[in-house]
């Protein structure tokens, strides 16, 4: 009998760290998407910022999940709702 252990990483995006250091960003994202491979990324984040967007735009997958009704459509989420699949928000 075959055992599968999932991994489950957890992480607060805070996008003052990158205020210094924005080319952090790519190598972040693209260590994210070498370790989804093995394990599943929560990538918790207040909003959609600028990084962010840079981020998910690296990702094979992301699924948005809004508190409430989110307010409108910005150009950043509608790029990224054209570009990958997503979960639409609900109430």
């Amino acid at each position: 009998m075959f055992r599968t252990i999932t991994s489950f990483l957890i992480i607060e995006h805070d996008p003052m760290l990158y205020e210094d250091a924005k080319q952090m960003v790519e190598y972040i994202g693209q260590a994210l998407k070498q370790t989804s491979r093995e394990a599943t990324i929560l990538l918790y984040a207040t909003a959609l910022d600028p990084h962010l967007q840079t981020m998910t735009g690296m990702a094979d997958r992301v699924f948005c999940f809004y508190e409430g009704q989110p307010r409108g459509r910005t150009k950043a989420n509608t790029r990224m709702q054209e570009s990958q699949a997503t979960l639409e928000p609900f109430s």
